[in-house]
């Protein structure tokens, strides 16, 4: 099963990787800004309106666009967006508050998403999108599901879609993110999001990841680079047959599966991922996997627990990782933001299945700030672990000892992690 998929997004990333712009348009639309600061996002509409279909959109270089409205461009079909020039979203937090699209896994709000099939997005090395989220990260005060933070990129039930060569500035929240989703190649992409009050605060950048998938399938994260608050990848619920592979991370919390079971009764499937070739500098975790709770204790986004599922084929390899704060190699169970009044995990233990996940060829050293544990594999009581692996895990302590290993309800495995 992991041969077969490894051969089909070879196949599928090959094929998008040589989809770097589509047949001669019937139709060119060159978008003009305004002069006065008005809002730019009719012309935007229009465009797409015109164009969105066998044609090409084009975002002047040198041009700056105000973006003051959400844009939904839905309905594209073999069409080419050459984004040349800069997308400036507004802080007007009252109008994104209540206008966002909203999706909802974790109430989340979209400043703009591209919906349809056959779609190049391509910045040409000069695009940007800059969510200018400094008003974001001041308001929410590390409230990281405070609803209405503007998304500012997204893939919304796109089929067969490429998006290179741009970046995404100050992201008010997460900020590259596929939805729905499928045959996707994401290719040079540089992400930054970074608070003026970090050092002060650090929990005011919360909840703005790198690249997230939700209910999507056969996507390819390549030749990217990151500086974000939060976890550099996550693939979230419904995330199958992902690839990740030449990825530098900055200041993040590491490549991450889950958060899963945070909706009651809800099963989660997360199968079919490789992150491969990352390196990790300045990040909380490696690469990890977290749940929540076993029971639900107050409602998502900032709560939640209850739900089930499993994860299963995952291979984690070719990590590099330096002055990290906690676990390069990590499971954990029990995840939860909802505060206070939150029940021991022990009296509400989550449930599912975790099976053939390997971590292998780790490098690097941990912050001297923190212990010396290189594995850290804590499963419920009430879930499966079983069929995990590790070869090569050499990542420091701060002063040049080894790691530390510990392992909890992993099948085959003592608390130290030494095999039965």
């Amino acid at each position: 099963m992991k041969v077969l998929s490894s051969i089909l997004w070879a196949l599928t990333t090959m094929l998008l990787a040589g989809a770097h712009s589509l047949p001669y348009p019937e139709h060119t639309c060159v978008i003009p800004a305004s002069k006065d600061g008005s809002d730019d996002s009719p012309a935007i509409r229009k465009a797409f309106d015109t164009c969105g279909r066998n044609g090409k959109v084009v975002f002047q270089k040198d041009t700056t666009y105000s973006i003051q409205s959400v844009l939904q461009l839905h309905n594209l079909k073999n069409v080419q967006v050459d984004m040349f020039g800069t997308l400036e979203y507004s802080t007007d937090v009252r109008y994104w508050i209540l206008h966002g699209s909203y999706y909802y896994f974790q109430n989340i709000s979209i400043a703009m998403e591209f919906s349809g099939e056959n779609i190049v997005i391509d910045g040409h090395g000069s695009g940007t999108i800059n969510g200018q989220g400094q008003v974001w990260y001041d308001l929410a005060l590390g409230v990281g599901g405070l609803y209405g933070r503007p998304i500012p990129f997204c893939l919304r039930n796109v089929k067969n879609a490429v998006a290179k060569n741009f970046s995404i500035l100050q992201s008010g929240k997460w900020n590259f993110v596929m939805v729905e989703s499928q045959n996707v190649l994401v290719d040079n992409i540089y992400l930054s999001s970074t608070s003026d009050d970090f050092q002060a605060n650090p929990g005011n950048l919360g909840n703005t990841d790198g690249f997230d998938t939700i209910n999507s399938d056969n996507i390819t994260i390549q030749n990217s680079w990151a500086n974000v608050g939060d976890d550099c990848v996550s693939f979230k619920p419904g995330s199958t047959n992902m690839h990740v592979k030449n990825l530098t991370c900055y200041n993040s919390a590491g490549i991450a599966i889950g958060s899963l079971g945070q909706y009651e009764g809800v099963r989660d499937v997360v199968e079919n991922i490789t992150a491969e070739d990352v390196s990790l500098y300045g990040s909380r975790n490696g690469a990890y996997i977290k749940t929540y709770v076993g029971k639900r204790t107050y409602w998502p986004p900032q709560g939640g627990g209850g739900g089930n599922g499993y994860v299963r084929n995952v291979v984690f390899k070719n990590f590099h990782i330096e002055n990290i704060t906690a676990s390069p190699v990590l499971i954990q169970q029990c995840t939860h933001w909802a505060g206070y009044n939150v029940p021991a995990c022990a009296d509400t233990p989550p449930t599912g299945f975790f099976s053939n996940i390997s971590w292998s060829n780790f490098t690097g050293y941990m912050n001297e700030k923190v212990g010396t544990k290189a594995i850290s594999w804590t499963c419920s009581p009430l879930a499966t672990c079983e069929g995990f692996s590790f070869k090569d895990i050499n990542v420091k302590s701060a002063n040049g000892t080894d790691g530390t290993y510990s392992c909890t309800n992993v099948v085959g495995y003592n608390p130290t992690c030494e095999t039965k």
